[in-house]
């Protein structure tokens, strides 16, 4: 499991950089009980998109082990590995083509928030935006090829959602212990245009890579068969 973390990790890290998840904690920061708001929105978007990712990794397992595994296939077969070219072949693709606004859009903040409705707004939030979630597919497919038991998998998905959960916690301490100072709230709305500005390139520059780092393992394993080591590989 070690030797995923240091991938996952960067992966998480930019996955992180939410800006529909930001603006809204912003939001919850200039409202009454900002701080509980804040936290229980945090809790949200943490059960949703670890629940999420839990049973995508369970049923991409499950579907690899009756389709692949009972079919007489093996996870080093050059099956597996023309899937992973074609998938980073895609991820060029949407990368190439990804659309960058020229200005982010304004989040629709619901007006009446109570704490079990705001814990309900994170997780909403996270499981609207799931489908287009591609850097935690990609940590997704690396968990699922490492075959990990269950509490394993469970322990480093808890990790890749405490990273990606990292900016609006950190609003939280900056709000937390700045708060009476007049600057702490402008702050944090310009964190919040600086990540609704950059963090559509940095995304996209994330999926070029994983498109890239996908290919080129790919081919790694094919050159590398082909004169009779098939061990080698990039991931």
């Amino acid at each position: 499991m070690s030797a995923l973390l240091p991938s996952l990790i960067a992966i998480a890290a930019l996955d992180s950089l939410n800006p529909s998840a930001i603006a809204l904690q912003v939001y919850l920061l200039g409202t009454t009980k900002p701080i509980l708001r804040s936290i229980a929105f945090v809790i949200g978007i943490f059960f949703a998109y670890w629940t999420s990712g839990l049973l995508a990794v369970l049923g991409l397992d499950r579907l690899i082990q009756t389709v692949i595994v009972n079919s007489g296939f093996s996870l080093s077969t050059p099956l597996f590995y023309i899937i992973q070219f074609l998938t980073g072949i895609i991820l060029l693709i949407v990368g190439v083509t990804l659309r960058i606004p020229t200005q982010s859009e304004p989040v629709k903040a619901p007006q009446k928030l109570n704490l079990a409705k705001t814990f309900l707004l994170g997780m909403s939030v996270t499981i609207l935006e799931f489908p287009t979630a591609l850097p935690y597919f990609a940590a997704i497919e690396q968990i699922v090829r490492a075959n990990l038991d269950l509490l394993s998998t469970m322990s480093i998905l808890a990790l890749y959602n405490l990273i990606f959960v990292l900016p609006p916690i950190a609003l939280v301490v900056i709000y937390l212990f700045f708060h009476r100072q007049s600057f702490a709230l402008s702050l944090i709305q310009r964190i919040n245009r600086s990540i609704a500005i950059y963090s559509p390139h940095i995304i996209r520059f994330l999926i070029l890579g994983l498109g890239i780092f996908f290919i080129a393992d790919s081919l790694v394993y094919c050159i590398a068969n082909a004169f009779g080591n098939p061990l080698i590989k990039l991931l």
